[in-house]
């Protein structure tokens, strides 16, 4: 009987300890039945729950798994607000208590964690209107040129204090999402660099290197936080040049940093070749092109099933011949005639070529556009190459519209048994499809459209001839 007692109260104490959440949320003078759990991922605010009311104003958030470590939230009806709290994984039982005539004083009971957020918010409320005063009577005081030497004092005085109630929290509260969260957000501190050759470049070369000092990729709750992903986004699109390599480059540097956490990584992946996979901006497609051999067809990205990945792959290996800075294929097509020419035939200092078909409506619609261009630039060591992307006996119809469309000052071709392969060699899924290339077959830019051509070929010329 001993034993059957020690058993039982064993499995009491057993399941009484397993992982679970129970978190009371009381608002006074909230009248609806109705509230909405919510939590952020990556750029997202996703639902977790809907939960009803108990009794008016109470409410229970209970389940028999732990929450994820994160920033959650509270969406209230009918005026859609919401306010915000964290969990982490030692506090997964503690009540909420607010009162909707002021919901920025939030208490919380059985966390601590919550209470010096809260405490931390307060404070940073308390100091923002000084913070907002100093600044105008510093504005005002350079307006009337007068010195500024002591409103200067008084914020710096100020955001040193913002500082230091920063450091005690990262100091004394290790391990807590506050802390986690208010580290991560504490701007580097770059040094001035006086003795360099160029302090602002060095200053900027710092600040990138070191700009995820304070972020703990290892923690898994930096996904669920709505600062993480504004915190990259910023690193790519601002501190990194609009240049596909660069962009590659911070890219390989964000997915090295979320590795340690599966879920991270694999947002972020994921995110990153959603994006470059949509991106209407000229050559980006080289960084979708870079993410996929160097972590798709690597095997890094094992939640991707065997036939999405074979299609990714093959689409990156249709883009890849054809991303800028590479040599295009010299194809050999045919004149009307039947006569074969190759593009290295073609004497040219800058080759347009145009793949179009005559029953495209847009190739009708933009190839006005086309034939201006050419009439202005044909004289200046520029000739446009149209092949018409009919096949077998439907390749008549391209030379039927030629004069009809004003295309005879082109050189236009065709290729009846499509023995050059242009469609694989320049990835022609659709019409028109536009490339530039040098005297060297470069591929220079594509995806034009026709009324972009004469700009982009003077800001071309430009930019080689700065080149010499």
């Amino acid at each position: 009987m001993k034993r059957l007692m020690t058993f039982m109260l064993l499995m009491c104490i057993f399941l009484t300890g397993n992982a679970q959440h129970e978190i009371k949320v009381e608002l006074d003078n909230y009248t609806q039945d109705t509230i909405v759990l919510g939590y952020f991922f990556g750029d997202k605010q996703l639902v977790k729950d809907t939960i009803y009311a108990e009794a008016p104003g109470q409410f229970l958030i209970k389940g028999d798994d732990n929450l994820d470590p994160g920033v959650y939230l509270i969406l209230l009806f009918p005026s859609k607000e919401y306010f915000q709290f964290l969990v982490n994984e030692n506090e997964q039982r503690f009540t909420i208590r607010g009162n909707m005539d002021d919901m920025s004083k939030m208490t919380y009971e059985g966390s601590p964690d919550n209470t010096l957020f809260q405490d931390y918010l307060d404070f940073l409320a308390e100091k923002r209107p000084l913070l907002e005063q100093y600044q105008e009577t510093i504005n005002r005081q350079r307006d009337a040129g007068q010195s500024t030497t002591e409103t200067g004092g008084q914020l710096k005085a100020l955001n040193d204090e913002v500082m230091a109630r920063q450091e005690d929290i990262v100091t004394n509260h290790p391990g807590t999402m506050t802390a986690l969260l208010v580290n991560a957000n504490r701007e580097i501190d770059v040094p001035d660099f006086a003795d360099a050759e160029d302090p602002t470049v060095a200053r900027y070369i710092y600040y990138k290197k070191r700009y995820f000092d304070n972020v703990d990729f290892k923690n898994p709750a930096v996904l669920l936080t709505p600062f993480l992903f504004k915190k990259i986004e910023y690193y790519i699109e601002k501190l990194t040049p609009n240049h596909p390599d660069s962009i590659a480059r911070s890219i390989d540097v964000v997915l090295e940093k979320t590795k340690p956490v599966d879920q991270t990584f694999q947002f972020y992946l994921s995110h990153f070749l959603n994006t470059y996979a949509k991106s209407k901006i000229v050559g980006y497609d080289a960084v979708y092109v870079h993410l996929i051999d160097n972590y798709y067809a690597r095997g890094l990205a094992p939640w991707v099933s065997e036939e999405n990945l074979e299609k990714i792959v093959d689409n990156a290996n249709k883009i890849r011949p054809t991303l800028i800075g590479k040599t295009g294929a010299n194809l050999q097509v045919y004149l009307e005639d039947g006569t074969p020419i190759k593009i290295s035939d073609i004497d040219y200092e800058y080759l347009v070529l145009l793949f179009w078909a005559p029953d495209c409506g847009h190739c009708k619609k933009t190839m006005p556009d086309f034939v201006a261009f050419n009439e202005q630039w044909m004289d200046k060591g520029v000739k446009v190459l149209a092949i018409c992307t009919k096949h077998q006996d439907k390749t008549e119809t391209c030379w039927d519209v030629l004069e009809e469309k004003n295309m005879t000052g082109f050189i236009n071709a065709a290729d009846q048994y499509h023995r050059s392969r242009f469609k694989v060699h320049y990835n022609v899924n659709s019409t028109p499809k536009v490339y530039i290339l040098d005297k060297n077959r470069e591929i220079l830019i594509k995806g034009i459209a026709g009324e972009q051509l004469n700009v982009v070929m003077e800001e071309i010329i430009k930019r080689r001839s700065s080149e010499f």
